[in-house]
């Protein structure tokens, strides 16, 4: 058994390197806006090098199987989005790994814990400069209070998102970068796809 192990290696190592990925849409299937019905992206998601490709309620998440580098699957989304729904939107893609890390190391987890509701992560498609990290942070209050980490806003939203003036366009006006935001019930259900 170890001896056709060997004799195949590189088999594995192809296997190996497939990753997990989530997919995260800005701005689809909003007010009636950037329509993407979910059955027909996956149809034209089967011509793609992807599979096991899974789609996540209508906002725009997906989880699939490659062996490719984050990059180039963001660029062949973008690329499907633009030629197949004449579509012009950001698309982060992150390890499936990653997202639950996202999850484990939430500052705000004693009280994500008592209210999820109330929780939510932003994904940035770059780390924003510190300095514009610093004075965004002074924003953060105990009813709104948040934590930009690398390329997350973790934000614990104590008055509600529909009545926060920190939406997700403040916070890429603030950072100088594109977001897309996802409550926590949604990031934990992108970890279990």
């Amino acid at each position: 058994m170890f001896t056709d192990f060997k004799e195949d290696e590189s088999r594995w190592n192809s296997i190996l390197a497939v990753m997990r990925y989530v997919a995260l849409f800005r701005g689809v299937n909003v007010s009636g806006k950037n329509k993407l019905p979910m059955a027909l992206l996956r149809e034209a998601l089967e011509a793609t090098p992807f599979y096991d490709v899974t789609t996540y309620i209508q906002s725009g998440n997906i989880v699939f199987n490659a062996d490719l580098e984050i990059a180039t699957c963001e660029q062949i989304i973008a690329d499907l989005l633009n030629a197949e729904f004449d579509l012009n939107v950001p698309v982060i893609v992150r390890e499936q790994v990653t997202i639950k890390e996202i999850l484990k190391v939430n500052p705000f987890e004693t009280r994500t814990i008592e209210n999820s509701k109330f929780m939510s992560f932003g994904f940035l498609n770059e780390s924003p400069v510190q300095e514009k990290v610093n004075a965004t942070e002074e924003f953060s209050t105990e009813l709104e209070t948040f934590k930009i980490v690398d390329d997350v806003i973790y934000f614990y939203c104590g008055v509600g998102f529909g009545k926060t003036k920190m939406t997700n366009a403040w916070f890429e006006k603030k950072l100088g970068v594109t977001s897309t935001m996802r409550n926590y019930n949604t990031t934990l259900k992108l970890t279990e796809l």
